[in-house]
């Protein structure tokens, strides 16, 4: 059996970069996490499709992540407009930086 990997997600309200081929948007972020994370509004591209997200976490860390769109699986208008990007091997300092943020922002344990 494998177990899908679970990530930890916290609310943020940071603008997002996106950038795919020669086009590039804004949106707003919703939650957080080391695997992902999810969008106020809807995106324009088709899931499957990998983008370039930068943005910046609350203390100031710039992060540039390559990722995936990904449909939530939800509604129609989930998977024809999705709003969940998976992150695609972040590097472990983003790795680091995010978990930290998830930590500070849910109050969890160190």
């Amino acid at each position: 059996m494998i177990v899908p990997e679970v990530s930890l997600r916290a609310p943020i309200a940071v603008p997002i970069e996106l950038r795919a081929d020669a086009r590039r948007i804004f949106r707003l972020a919703w939650n957080v996490g080391e695997d992902g994370l999810r969008l106020a509004g809807a995106l324009p591209f088709e899931p499957g499709r990998p983008i370039e997200a930068r943005f910046r976490l609350p203390d100031g860390e710039v992060l540039t992540l390559r990722a995936r769109v990904e449909s939530d699986g939800g509604d129609e208008d989930d998977r024809d407009h999705p709003r969940e990007l998976a992150f695609l091997d972040p590097p472990a300092e983003a790795r680091i930086a995010l978990r930290r943020y998830v930590q500070e922002r849910l109050e969890l344990p160190a």
